[in-house]
């Protein structure tokens, strides 16, 4: 028995078996034997009494291993016969950089290639065993003369299993053995490929197959690329993806399709036949496919292409299905001659949408004819008055995956549609309220004519929801404003005196204010917000966190309140806290912001700044929106602002539209409170 040393080092070696999965992995091996020149390739599931798999065995019958070249096959990793030959046995090649063999150590730790092949009109037979644990070096045996009956081939066989491969048992593995070998058998229909007693046949699993040719593409350099597209449509759900072939359709590398292609209903999988990806593979640039040229505007006429082909498709299966509407006499519109061109617009429009809608409520066929024609007059109603709006629900309504369609359908049997949508409408609105915000309070213009009582107070009272979640409901409450009212001059504040702040012009306003908020979770208890607004240029200090403790504990003490439960949040705002608020803010032991709490009288009181509340509610929203994925941006801000709080907003650029126009739909003066 002899030893081969594979050339390379034992880190690459791993990092071949590690990146594969278990069906290409199986796949490669399969090449192994088509390349060498086998007809027919099996693969067979040995299963243990517990039904896992105890091995995988592939058996071709080609020309099997020559012994003499044996050390030169699995001891120069990177080289293969193949790189100068393109086709034998009059059949395209697919392996070149002798990789495959070591695929097979992605599935077990054993392996052993048995293999027999003719030498001077007679038949010899030796084995080549491996191990995961030693993946540079192979043991081989001497070559030995057959017996009557031998034929030539190599049987490989896989012992020890990484794991159960479920991949590998499933009914879904042959349809992905189909997929990956589709073009070839097709161009070959001599092979045959059985897997674990199944004969793989593209055309069982296959709906439909076209092929078209692209137009010749000229690159930069002036050289032209000629290709052309296998369209593969399934019987099974799969997933869409594009090889990139040589011209016999031996995939080479394998992209995916993602959104590009809008095809519901469709499992497809596009084949690109050129011998330009012949080239590439051969130089190793294959693996960057996305950076050449000539692969990118090759694979940009294919997407065209198959856009093309899946449009006729539509209209064929659309063409079909209206018919037999109209035979059922549930078509919306009436069968005439002399149709307008919005009309036909209109009538395409509702045949492609309407063919969805059936394709993709399961109950719709199970409908009576009553039904079905009520919902098709309701459909081309809302065409007809808002088509807009029903493009954009239909296409992501009929987009979902079907996982996520039964959980819609096990969601609506619990709530209504329109509480689903008013519950991802509350956080949407809730991010684009804090993009506003964010403008309001820094940018330049805005925070100079923003006037926190009549302005910013009016806002914050309908997003009370930003200090804490339980306020978002809540509302005011006469004997808390009294009591509020009362104390003020705690804070150094008298409503007869207010502080002025010079506006321009000759205006003034009042600033600092208190916004409070009361909710009654509990039986018998309270629970009251109270926020008090800093101007912009009114840091956080000392003197202010003196002020807001004397004022919480003078508000909880007072007469009005004793013999009640009231649970006390005090908040002091500003844009900024000074060093020695920010340190107070930061205590062991206490969440951020907290400066103060007293547990004989249930208050907490906090300093924060518009920065720290305004992440913080974003951070709470984070979880809901990873789900909803709702891109709030500048735009979106300005449009819930002028639908919720229009009257409030400053008159300055950066909440103007477009054309210059602002989003207050009254005059700025009209609504606020100015002191001349």
């Amino acid at each position: 028995m002899a030893k081969i040393k594979v050339v390379a080092k034992r880190d690459f070696i791993e990092s071949i078996t590690a990146s594969s999965r278990p069906l290409p992995a199986l796949a490669e091996l399969i090449w192994n034997g088509l390349d060498a020149g086998s007809d027919r390739v099996t693969i067979n599931l040995k299963r243990d009494d517990m039904d896992g798999i105890e091995a995988i065995i592939i058996r071709d019958y080609g020309d099997g291993i020559d012994h003499v070249q044996v050390e030169a096959l699995f001891g120069n990793l990177g080289d293969s016969w193949k790189k100068e030959t393109e086709k034998y046995k009059g059949r395209a090649l697919h392996g070149k950089n002798g990789r495959g063999r070591f695929k097979a150590f992605a599935l077990g730790f054993r392996v052993e290639w048995s293999t027999v092949y003719e030498k001077d009109g007679k038949l010899y037979s030796f084995s080549i065993r491996g191990d995961a644990n030693a993946l540079d070096d192979f043991n081989v045996t001497d070559p030995a003369e057959c017996g009557p009956g031998a034929v030539s081939g190599t049987i490989v066989t896989i012992t020890n299993p990484l794991r159960n491969f479920r991949s590998l048992q499933g009914d879904d593995a042959p349809h992905e053995i189909a997929k990956t070998f589709s073009a070839y058998l097709t161009e070959y229909p001599n092979v045959r490929i059985e897997y674990d007693g199944q004969n793989i046949d593209p055309k069982d699993a296959q709906l439909d197959r076209r092929e078209y040719s692209l137009n010749d593409i000229v690159l930069s350099d002036g050289s032209i690329i000629s290709a052309t597209v296998v369209i593969v449509e399934w019987k099974t759900p799969t997933e869409r993806t594009i090889h990139l072939c040589d011209s016999n359709g031996v995939s080479l590398h394998e992209m995916p399709i993602g959104q590009k292609v809008r095809a519901p209903g469709y499992n497809f999988t596009a084949y690109v036949k050129s011998d330009y990806f012949k080239k590439l593979d051969k130089s190793g640039l294959l693996a960057v496919a996305f950076m050449d040229e000539g692969v990118t505007r090759v694979v940009e006429s294919a997407i065209i292409c198959l856009k093309s082909h899946f449009r006729r498709r539509i209209a064929e299966q659309q063409s079909a299905i209206v018919e037999d509407w109209k035979k059922q006499r549930i078509y919306p519109y009436e069968d005439k001659e002399d149709i307008g061109s919005i009309e036909a617009i209109e009538r395409q429009v509702f045949d492609i949408v309407a063919v969805n809608v059936q394709s993709y409520l399961p109950s719709f066929d199970k409908s009576d004819v009553k039904s079905k024609k009520f919902t098709f007059r309701l459909l081309a109603q809302a065409l007809r008055q808002n088509p807009g709006s029903v493009q954009v629900i239909i296409e992501e309504v009929l987009g979902l995956k079907r996982e996520a369609q039964n959980d819609l359908a096990e969601l609506l049997k619990k709530t209504s549609l329109s509480s689903i949508i008013s519950s991802a409408k509350i956080v949407a609105n809730r991010l684009d309220f804090l993009n506003g915000l964010e403008t309001l309070l820094f940018d330049k213009e805005s925070k100079r004519k923003l006037l926190e009582r009549d302005q910013l107070h009016k806002i914050l009272e309908g997003e009370s929801w930003i200090f804490h979640e339980e306020f978002a409901l809540a509302a005011s409450e006469e004997r808390l404003e009294e009591i509020l009212k009362k104390h003020l001059d705690k804070l150094g504040i008298r409503e007869d005196n207010p502080d002025i702040v010079d506006l321009g012009e000759g205006s003034t306003g009042r600033l600092d204010l208190m916004l409070h908020r009361a909710v009654q979770p509990r039986s018998d208890e309270y629970d009251y917000l109270v926020v008090e607004l800093k101007r912009p240029s009114q840091k956080i200090n000392s003197d202010v966190l003196t002020q807001i403790e004397k004022y919480a504990i003078a508000v909880a003490n007072d007469e009005r309140f004793h013999g009640v439960k009231v649970r006390w949040n005090f908040v002091a705002v500003s844009n900024e806290l000074d060093e020695f608020a920010k340190r107070r803010a930061k205590q062991r032991g206490k969440p951020p912001g907290v400066i103060f709490e007293d547990d004989e009288l249930n208050i907490t009181v906090w300093a924060k700044s518009w920065a720290d509340i305004i992440n913080d509610a974003r951070a709470k929203l984070s979880f809901v929106n990873s789900r909803l994925s709702y891109e709030a941006d500048s735009e979106s801000a300005k449009q819930y602002l002028k639908l919720a709080h229009a009257k409030f907003i400053p008159d300055v650029p950066v909440f103007r539209s477009k054309q210059g126009d602002s989003i207050l739909t009254e005059p700025l003066r009209d609504v606020i409170t100015i002191n001349k």
